[in-house]
């Protein structure tokens, strides 16, 4: 066993534009401290991500190795268009994340390749951004189901989207025929309600000790009405 967590080359963190790289050996303690400011909507995320003790050893790198499909890191960076850095022996070569899972617990990974870095479009201020984590505790407890949503709206209507869900297959994925069904549309109850039911189909979520298949189609269904009325808050009904 080889403890990484001294190699400088993996410690990176710079931002070139909108890009974030960062190195796959940074603590999650590191970047919790750094996405406070750059991105509030995922330190939230970051605050109830284990230990203390758990996010000063664990790292971005190996969230992503691990292959969970209930990694919390997972919605954010398949939204933020991630890309991995894989180095070995005979070079480097990048893959989107996207494309890195090929079945459970199943990576495009060589045997002698590890994950050097990883690229993150940042969230613009005019992106409308949420992530959602349910587990059956706040803290320290593993997703049932987790979401991430980005969407840039253009005179309320969908000009870019990125939809991702975790706890729903056997890898955390993009929603893609969704994003595609949004694209154009108007922002409004309606739609959302409708993407919900279009997001069901391209999901395939299974019953375990933390949530039932039904459980977890029904939050797949929520989050976007849920998104929805988070972004435009009705006032309070005042009785007579």
């Amino acid at each position: 066993v080889l403890c990484l967590s001294q190699l400088r080359e993996l410690r990176c963190l710079e931002i070139n534009d909108q890009k974030l790289i960062a190195g796959a050996g940074l603590c999650w303690s590191e970047l919790e401290r750094f996405f406070e400011s750059k991105v509030p909507e995922f330190h939230k995320i970051l605050k109830v991500f284990g230990s203390p003790q758990i996010r000063n050893a664990g790292t971005m790198g190996g969230n992503i190795a691990n292959a969970s499909p209930i990694a919390d890191s997972l919605p954010f960076l398949l939204i933020t268009d991630a890309e991995l850095e894989l180095t070995s022996s005979k070079g480097v070569r990048h893959v989107e994340l996207q494309h890195f899972y090929k079945g459970y617990k199943q990576m495009d990974l060589m045997p002698d390749e590890l994950i050097s870095r990883i690229s993150i479009r940042l969230p613009r201020k005019t992106d409308l951004f949420r992530l959602f984590k349910i587990s059956k505790r706040r803290d320290l407890d593993i997703s049932s189901f987790t979401a991430g949503m980005r969407f840039n709206l253009k005179q309320n209507r969908f000009e870019e989207v990125r939809l991702a869900m975790g706890g729903v297959a056997p890898v955390a994925l993009r929603l893609k025929e969704t994003e595609k069904w949004l694209l154009g549309r108007d922002f409004s109850l309606e739609t959302m309600k409708q993407a919900g039911r279009r997001a069901v189909q391209e999901i395939t979520p299974i019953s375990d000790v933390r949530a039932s298949r039904e459980y977890r189609l029904r939050l797949a269904v929520n989050v976007f009405e849920k998104l929805y009325y988070e972004s435009n808050p009705q006032p309070a009904t005042q009785s007579a």
